[in-house]
């Protein structure tokens, strides 16, 4: 409709134009005609229109339908989905803590004369850390040495006269006595000695001194705490499962004659990560279940041993702990971030065989790292876009190249 209009109103100006340039027959014009002037003014109203009828005339063309455009293949990337063996697994929050933590104190009264280590220093099984004067145990020491000594000279001579007959029964039973009660106090004395010096009872980190040298450690009853040490290698994890948690634990480790938590220990590797791990690298053993959950939380208190042969998991850091549920499995592995969802669930790209991609719906499993588990949905021939999936749409042409997924980092295989 536009176009014809357009063609209306050009032949309307083309003959308007036309009439003013006819040839006048006459001198003067008949009455009702108009004049050369009056033709050229209305010339002069209808070129105006010019100007918008060629916007009429552009924007009747702009109502073309313009034809569409093909689009041009996504560059993209695909690969395969990683077959690998995994387990179900679950995490807890867990806290280290030392396998062994042992007060130091003074059991004897005395000037402390000597600290024999750093504080913080790590320190071997027998190693000297503190020494409080001796020279006073030294000389009981002696004193019941002699006085030993003296009692057994006596008892042997009681006992050689009476096989004389030259003694009574009663006097050797007096110097068996005398010698039993020195033996006894020269025992005493040793020990009292010996605890003048203070060693290391195991391997172990020392805390750092509490009394320094000079100081007059009085008899108290307790002792006087003069430093602690912990042994942190091996070490322990403490974490806590729920009820929930633990009946599925349970529930999955049926098939494997396992019923009750404490048939767990000693069984159940264990894995443990610190906070900036790369995975779960520190692996031990369960070795302790509580027998009944907390009344107050409703967990079950767990506990697992771990090597800590260099020394990394330091007492009282916060550790991720990471427990198997499962018997291993083969399955199908993709990158976490090529899964996409929406309304209808996950789902991923694929690449058919005329190269467009495809949405495929998925069912996923577990995460293992950067991988997700896929259970339903895929198939391990599948050529799964694991790039440039952002813009995809179904059905589009793409041109892509082939790539690889790294197979996940499982615990107990160093991550």
């Amino acid at each position: 409709m536009m176009s014809k209009a357009f063609t209306s109103l050009a032949g309307r100006l083309a003959r308007i134009a036309g009439s003013g340039n006819r040839p006048r027959h006459d001198s003067f014009p008949p009455v009702g005609s108009s004049t050369p002037s009056m033709h050229s003014s209305r010339l002069v109203r209808h070129l105006l229109l010019v100007p918008a009828l060629v916007a009429f005339g552009a924007l009747a063309g702009c109502q073309k339908k313009h034809e569409p455009v093909a689009q041009a293949p996504a560059a993209v990337t695909v690969a395969a989905p990683v077959q690998q063996s995994v387990q179900n697994y679950q995490t807890f929050d867990g806290t280290a803590s030392p396998l062994l933590v042992v007060d130091l104190e003074a059991r004897v009264p005395g000037f402390l004369e000597q600290i024999l280590f750093k504080d913080g220093s790590q320190v071997k099984k027998g190693d000297l850390l503190f020494v409080i004067e001796q020279d006073q145990y030294k000389q009981e020491l002696n004193l019941n040495q002699a006085i030993y000594d003296q009692a057994k000279i006596e008892f042997d001579r009681q006992s050689t006269l009476l096989s004389q007959r030259a003694t009574s029964q009663a006097a050797v039973d007096r110097a068996r006595s005398d010698l039993q009660q020195a033996s006894a106090n020269l025992q005493l004395a040793k020990i009292n000695f010996g605890y003048t010096e203070i060693r290391a009872p195991f391997d172990g980190v020392m805390g750092r001194h509490l009394v320094d040298v000079g100081n007059y450690l009085g008899g108290a009853t307790g002792g006087i705490k003069l430093a602690t040490i912990r042994q942190v290698s091996p070490l322990y994890i403490y974490f806590s499962m729920n009820e929930i948690e633990l009946l599925k634990f349970l529930r999955s480790n049926t098939e494997q004659g396992v019923e009750t938590s404490h048939a767990l220990v000693g069984k159940v590797p264990v894995y443990a990560a610190l906070q900036g791990d790369t995975g779960f690298p520190h692996e031990g053993m369960l070795d302790f279940a509580a027998s009944d959950l907390s009344a107050s939380t409703g967990t079950l208190q767990l506990r697992a041993q771990f090597p800590n042969a260099n020394k990394s998991i330091v007492p009282g850091v916060y550790a991720k702990v990471l427990i198997n549920t499962s018997k291993p499995r083969d399955a199908l592995l993709v990158p976490f971030g090529a899964i996409m969802n929406d309304q209808q669930g996950a789902y991923v790209f694929v690449v058919d065989a005329q190269n467009k991609a495809q949405r495929r719906v998925i069912e996923t499993g577990q995460r293992f790292g950067a991988l997700m588990e896929v259970t339903q949905g895929l198939k391990a021939d599948d050529k799964v876009v694991i790039n440039g999936f952002v813009t995809l749409s179904p059905g589009q042409p793409v041109k892509a190249d082939t790539g690889t997924i790294e197979p996940a980092r499982l615990p107990g295989k160093g991550a």
